[in-house]
């Protein structure tokens, strides 16, 4: 008989921030520590990197730090705006910017400013009403190798404006070496305030996932075993909590559409079958139609290959013939080539110049991100009901 599986769904989400998060109290503590003296007018604005892998902990402890700063300022009386943007889901300074300016109504018309000119209109309109300006800018690994000028310039935006000191930045990479793709002038303040987020360990990946099936969950739905082997399976991916609350979510709804009462361990390795290890599904979601159209031909000329990689020439026919395929006109060569470098970027594939044992010099392309059938039938699916 089939019962109940989900209280709500949602809390295994990574958009979802608990009311608790175990064992990232001292990192909650030494944020704080940097940004209530701004709050309070002690210090202007400041700039803090967090970092650490995946999956443990830094989007959901800087959205706690924004909800602890707000509250702070409300029993205070100031004003206080927070800015949320994911950098890997906008990718461009431009649009990240106009993530920032989205967030502000504006008392002028905007009509004719670039840019640039409109992110410091939206500073100017905070200082003028006397507004503290909280800005996360999540998973910004890219800027600091790609975008260093945008890094520098918002980092010093007071030397435009002394007013514009009111803005104070936290900024999520996964390294903190990237700071080293700043010159030692223009990084200064962030190399001083660096926090960073070390890898849980198995104890305690249980504690976490234990109280997220109790907020997901009805009770003795998940068996202790089965938290057991999520665990087991994240633990070879540095105990990544992301990796493994997705596969506590694909797990229940195997038992779902099963009608089964319990969530079982073979459940959670269905699951992983289906969830890849390195980037969120919705990351995947993110892309636009013609990356996963290139990334799907990847993922088809590797799948069930003894290959390794796969060159820009190949790529380039099979990409082709998808399109044929679904009767959507193909990008030029150029455009493959950017698309192939940004999901290189994104950490989708790999991208290396041959070496010894090939003619000529070509771009050989692999796939380290997930198992290329995985890849190939998510991707035909979010193509096919596009």
């Amino acid at each position: 008989m089939s019962g109940r599986i989900f209280r709500d769904k949602s809390k295994l989400l990574p958009s979802y921030v608990p009311p608790r998060l175990p064992h990232r109290e001292p990192q909650i503590q030494q944020l704080m520590k940097f940004f209530m003296p701004v709050l309070s007018g002690e210090l202007p604005g400041t700039q803090v990197i967090i970092s650490g892998n995946p999956g443990t902990g830094k989007t959901a402890v800087a959205k706690r730090i924004k909800e602890m700063l707000t509250e702070s300022a409300k029993r205070k009386g100031v004003k206080f705006r927070t800015i949320y943007v994911n950098c890997r889901l906008e990718r461009t300074p431009g649009n990240i910017i106009r993530n920032f300016i989205s967030n502000i109504v504006f008392s002028v018309p905007l009509r004719g400013l670039s840019i640039e000119e409109m992110f410091f209109a939206g500073l100017k309109q905070c200082a003028d009403a006397g507004e503290k300006v909280f800005w996360i800018l999540d998973d910004s690994d890219l800027l600091f190798s790609s975008h260093k000028d945008f890094i520098y310039k918002i980092s010093r935006v007071s030397e435009a404006d002394f007013r514009f000191n009111l803005l104070s930045l936290l900024i999520i990479v996964h390294s903190p070496h990237v700071i080293y793709h700043l010159d030692p002038w223009s990084s200064g303040a962030l190399r001083r305030n660096i926090v960073h987020f070390e890898d849980y360990n198995y104890e305690q990946l249980i504690d976490i996932l234990e109280y997220r099936v109790s907020e997901a969950f009805y009770p003795e739905v998940v068996l202790k075993e089965s938290i057991e082997t999520c665990a087991d399976m994240a633990s070879q991916y540095g105990f990544n909590v992301r990796y493994a609350l997705e596969l506590l979510l694909r797990a229940g709804e195997i038992a779902e559409g099963r009608e089964s009462s319990i969530v079982i361990p073979e459940y959670i390795r269905m699951a992983r079958k289906e969830v890849p290890p390195s980037f969120s599904l919705n990351e995947l979601k993110s892309l636009s139609l013609h990356e996963k159209l290139i990334l799907l031909a990847i993922s088809r000329l590797l799948m069930g290959s003894y290959k390794a990689y796969t060159t820009m020439g190949e790529l380039e026919k099979e990409y082709t013939s998808i399109c044929d395929e679904i009767g959507v006109k193909p990008v030029k060569h150029t455009y493959i080539w950017k698309i192939v470098s940004l999901l290189s970027q994104l950490g989708f594939i790999s991208k290396r110049i041959s070496g010894k044992g090939i003619k000529g010099k070509t771009s050989l392309i692999g796939i380290i991100s997930a198992p290329a059938e995985s890849l190939n039938q998510f991707l035909e699916k979010e193509i096919r009901n596009a």
